[in-house]
């Protein structure tokens, strides 16, 4: 009886996560086609049918985003953190929305989390290199940039185009740091 019962559960529980794969399927295919709405379908009924897909939780963020619906999409990505904290897609994704959201400070948390488990991360590394030469909050309450931002930026991206010397953002931002940089020595 016993026997039964644990094989019948075992049953349900293989096929809700077949369904549930089948549903990240259709919903990243929806994805791709910026059928945002109807992404967020599929891949919530995948969260309901799996609590515990990374993959499902961290699609339906982005069907989120899509959306401009940051909040919930955030809420999506700290569900896929949650089940694999060491995984850098989720936080890649999570400091993509507070990039949108204008929030630099959590967003370079967020990078900063990316590099320290993937230090060759090139796309963490030039959003870093990006982050930092965006305006924000400076401790005497003006907005701006300082130096020791900007040589931040240098350092990560000088690091992305020793990665990849070819990749042509990496290589502009940097010149662009660079010149920004020259310009601040210029005025001293």
């Amino acid at each position: 009886m016993i026997r039964a019962l644990l094989l019948i559960l075992f049953i349900a529980a293989c096929s809700s996560g077949e369904e549930a794969a089948q549903h990240v399927s259709r919903g990243k295919a929806l994805l791709a086609e910026q059928k945002y709405d109807a992404a967020a379908a599929e891949l919530s009924r995948a969260t309901a049918l799996d609590r515990n897909s990374m993959e499902a939780w961290l699609n339906l963020g982005h069907a989120y985003r899509g959306l401009k619906q940051y909040d919930t999409a955030l809420a999506a990505y700290v569900a896929a953190k949650k089940i694999d904290r060491h995984s850098v897609a989720p936080h890649l994704a999570h400091a993509k929305v507070q990039l949108d959201l204008g929030r630099i400070d959590q967003a370079t948390t967020e990078l900063n989390f990316v590099v320290e488990m993937e230090p060759k991360n090139l796309e963490a590394l030039i959003l870093l290199g990006q982050v930092s030469q965006m305006p924000h909050k400076l401790p005497d309450g003006s907005t701006g940039v300082t130096r020791a931002s900007l040589e931040r930026a240098e350092l990560n991206l000088e690091a992305a185009t020793t990665l990849d010397p070819k990749n042509e953002l990496a290589r502009a931002e940097l010149a662009k740091v660079r010149r920004t940089l020259a310009s601040l020595k210029e005025k001293k």
